[in-house]
């Protein structure tokens, strides 16, 4: 049984993943968490604690604790309280607990294969440091660099066309960095590489932190000193704390408008908006998005040779940082449902399958590693009429699936332009299609169990699509995700799009249902083919507002959640065929849809 690890050693944390005789790389947990800190702590003894560990410990002596070893993988020793120790030694102790946390996946096989990877722009030295720390931990060791790694990943899910170019920015705890790759043939290509090595998320963290302490610090500036920066062990304990609530704050503020920060005695809890950490972190966050046009004018890449925008890293989900990529490219960029594991998912998938690889060192600037990624079209995503940079977020790609062709997505044909649904200012309407008769009848198509679903999150809503199904595009003016049937008739798919209105629904539905209603009326008596209004029906298990609109060539199948001030609309189209596959993927995505 081959046992194949890839490691994404980063600077504040560190991904790993496995593939057990030749299966679908899947990431390891360590300590409950897909990711492992970087962190490492030299006791007194010559115990090297890796992780979290090494922060448990860093309470009791903070001089024998470094929390970030790839920043300093050029200094060659390290002074941890009173021990020398090596930088190689240090990152070895980060490297082999994820290996030793691979085999115990694996039941405890040797390691055949064992990816690595690096920033783009690191040169042979580094990279030889690295591969050093690194000796005897697997029997082949390769070297992949991290913009690569996405770009690979990026490809096998949503395809990337021989000689297109994919703009990669990744924002991890300690850095931030843009790079464009280009695929020719089996081999990509790193055009141009920059970075900010002095921002990331821990430096968010710190200005959240300190947002907090202005809000309640006031109160009691020597208590919140003592917080911060008192040196004596219950200090310690309480920042460690506080620090990580501060953190998960942040997080939430990513799917939420608001949030409260618990806080020690003598401080009351602290209420933190999106908004104000978005004021917070608009001028890094700025500088930050603007790495990606200047890496794409030092590659040399034109706008019409851009694939795509792909956000990587853990800091990749605070929704400003796909607005403010919009504002700069025109292209609404695409993450995956966890960010922070795309470069060691794509650094393994790159070479598992490739019987010529080398085991070397890359060309620099290239990477010649083989590679399961056939040539692709176009996936296809055009800037629409229209789009504007009002509140989009990235679409989110599941990525679990195995490498497949990937077409060109459907395009809607129309003879007139889509007729809009609006209920207090906001679209409800997409063109999409549906199953009357089998919502009457409630004899629906079941979705086929060998096919595993895939999941979508984008806005204010996430939901579950078919398998045999893919992400093809969307309108962000409209706060819109599509799906289509990866191999099916033209113009079949799903359409989900966001509205939000001035109440709350919960407590007033009918208010809400009855301004839907007004539209439906107004497109009916100004000649729209609209019909069979329902205002209140069960679809998928769910309770919806129904109505179903009817096409020159396609019949569509409208269904209308709401849930605090946000209504979702999902919208079905199918043609004279495909109505079952329509069906079974919009009762899947109405059954699984989740909001705010």
């Amino acid at each position: 049984m081959s046992l194949h690890v890839s490691i994404d050693f980063g600077t504040s944390s560190t991904c790993t993943v496995v593939s057990v005789g030749g299966a679908e790389p899947q990431v390891v947990v360590i300590d409950g968490q897909p990711l492992v800190p970087s962190a490492v702590f030299a006791a007194a003894d010559g115990t090297l604690f890796v992780g979290h560990e090494a922060e448990r410990q860093a309470a009791v002596d903070p001089a024998r604790f470094e929390p970030h070893p790839k920043r300093r993988i050029d200094e060659g020793e390290l002074l941890l309280g009173s021990t020398v120790l090596k930088v190689g030694d240090v990152i070895r102790a980060v490297l082999h607990r994820a290996v030793g946390e691979a085999r115990r996946f694996a039941g405890g096989a040797a390691v055949d294969l064992l990816v690595l990877t690096h920033p783009a722009d690191w040169g042979s030295v580094r990279a030889a440091e690295l591969r050093q720390a690194a000796a005897g931990l697997g029997k082949e060791i390769v070297l992949v660099p991290e913009p690569v790694a996405a770009a690979v990943f990026h490809s096998a899910g949503n395809g990337l066309p021989d000689g297109g170019a994919l703009a990669v920015l990744d924002l991890g705890g300690g850095t931030v960095d843009a790079s464009v790759v280009r695929k020719q043939g089996a081999s990509f290509q790193v055009l141009a590489t920059k970075g900010e090595p002095n921002f990331g998320g821990a430096d968010i963290d710190q200005l959240l932190l300190e947002h907090v302490g202005k809000l309640v610090g006031t109160a009691d500036p020597d208590a919140w000193r003592k917080l911060v920066e008192g040196r004596e062990m219950p200090d310690r304990r309480r920042r460690r704390v506080l620090r990580q609530d501060v953190r998960g704050a942040k997080e939430t503020l990513s799917r939420h408008a608001y949030t409260d920060v618990p806080m020690p005695p003598p401080f009351a809890d602290a209420h933190v908006t999106r908004a104000d950490l978005e004021k917070l972190i608009a001028a890094p966050l700025a500088k930050a998005a603007e790495l990606v046009p200047a890496t794409l004018r030092d590659g040399q890449v034109q706008r019409n040779q851009l694939a795509g925008v792909f956000l990587v890293g853990g800091s990749s989900r605070i929704p400003m940082v796909a607005r403010l990529i919009h504002e700069r490219t025109g292209v609404v960029p695409a993450t995956l449902d966890q960010p922070e594991t795309v470069v060691a998912r794509g650094a393994l998938r790159a070479v598992r399958l490739d019987p010529g690889r080398s085991g070397g060192l890359a060309p620099t600037g290239a990477w010649a590693g083989g590679t399961t990624v056939r040539d692709y079209p176009l996936p296809g995503h055009q800037p629409t009429r229209g789009e504007a940079p009002s509140r989009p977020r990235p679409a989110v790609m599941t990525g679990d699936e195995p490498t497949r062709p990937v077409t060109k997505p459907p395009k809607l044909k129309r003879k007139r332009k889509a007729p809009w649904l609006v209920g207090a200012g906001v679209v409800a309407l997409v063109a999409a299609a549906g199953a009357a008769a089998l919502l009457l009848t409630g004899n629906r198509p079941q979705a086929d169990p060998l096919v595993p679903a895939q999941q979508m999150a984008a806005y204010d809503y996430h939901f579950a699509y078919p398998g045999d199904w893919r992400p093809s595009g969307g309108d962000s003016t409209k706060f819109q995700t599509l799906v289509a049937p990866g191999d099916g008739p033209q113009g079949s798919l799903v359409a989900v799009e966001e509205g939000r209105l001035t109440f709350d629904t919960d407590g007033d539905r009918n208010r809400a249902v009855q301004l839907l209603r007004g539209e439906y009326e107004k497109s009916v008596a100004a000649g729209e083919k609209f019909s069979l209004f329902t205002p209140s029906t069960s679809f998928a298990g769910r309770d919806v507002v129904y109505y179903r609109e009817t096409l020159p060539e396609a019949t569509v199948e409208w269904y209308t959640l709401y849930k605090g001030q946000f209504k979702v609309s999902v919208g079905c189209k199918y043609g004279p065929q495909g109505k079952d596959d329509v069906v079974r993927a919009c009762e899947q995505v109405v059954g699984s849809l989740g909001i705010g």
